[in-house]
């Protein structure tokens, strides 16, 4: 939203102003927020990298959440298939995945995340497994929380939403294809601000919503390297 005309500096847009975070639906809010063994201790990361020749910068984007995080596990390649994938998240509290989104309209349970050799982890293996310690999950794909003419018109149902429905508190999803470039600057603002000292005393998870809205104030601040509107909107926050 914007640009906002202002009389005391250059036009401003929403984000310069609120924090925004959606939610698919007012239960998936409330169960966000519910309490659990929360722990303000710096959080266990599964780190998920499928690049390709269409996402040269992946690699960056990875080593920029591993330098940001001393807790990250990391799988990539080979090492990335569904079955593995599904069964280290149990084991994590966040999670960042680095890979293709891909969006199947009129079929939203079959909406998934392409691993390696191309296996597929589905919206439907993502609701149906149990993840007792989850807590945020950063979906650096493309088009994870977009809604297509064939969605349902009552709820949101996509990747991004999906993650927050099988326990998931907080998530920031895309709107539509994401610019490899984007990515390493966008999570090394996002992660430093997450783990920042600053904030003593609030759940990691809780700090999301804020750090992406500084992430993407920083991104779209970058006018000599051609940001244009479509990329800093793209990224949208669910959840607590």
């Amino acid at each position: 939203m914007g640009p906002i005309p202002s009389e005391m500096g250059p036009p401003r847009y929403f984000l310069d102003l609120y924090i925004p975070s959606y939610t698919p639906s007012l239960s998936a809010l409330l169960e966000s927020r519910k309490p659990n063994s929360q722990t303000f201790e710096n959080p266990s990361m599964l780190l998920v990298v499928q690049p390709d020749p269409s996402m040269v910068r992946a690699l960056d984007e990875m080593k920029a959440v591993q330098r940001a995080s001393s807790r990250a596990t990391t799988l990539i390649g080979a090492t990335a298939t569904p079955s593995v994938v599904l069964e280290r998240l149990r084991g994590h509290r966040f999670v960042h995945i680095v890979c293709h989104g891909l969006l199947e309209p009129g079929r939203p349970f079959d909406s998934s995340f392409k691993l390696y050799q191309g296996k597929r982890l589905s919206l439907l293996d993502i609701v149906r497994s149990q993840l007792p310690n989850a807590e945020f999950a950063f979906l650096a794909a493309c088009h994870t929380a977009e809604l297509t003419d064939e969605s349902p018109v009552d709820e949101a149902l996509h990747l991004a939403a999906a993650m927050q429905y099988c326990g998931f508190r907080s998530v920031v999803g895309t709107m539509w294809a994401m610019a490899d470039t984007d990515g390493r600057d966008l999570a090394e603002n996002f992660y430093n601000s997450v783990f920042s000292g600053e904030k003593q005393g609030v759940y990691h998870h809780e700090r999301t919503a804020e750090a992406l809205r500084d992430a993407v104030v920083r991104l779209r601040r970058r006018k000599g390297r051609g940001v244009t509107l479509e990329r800093w909107v793209n990224y949208v926050h669910y959840g607590a």
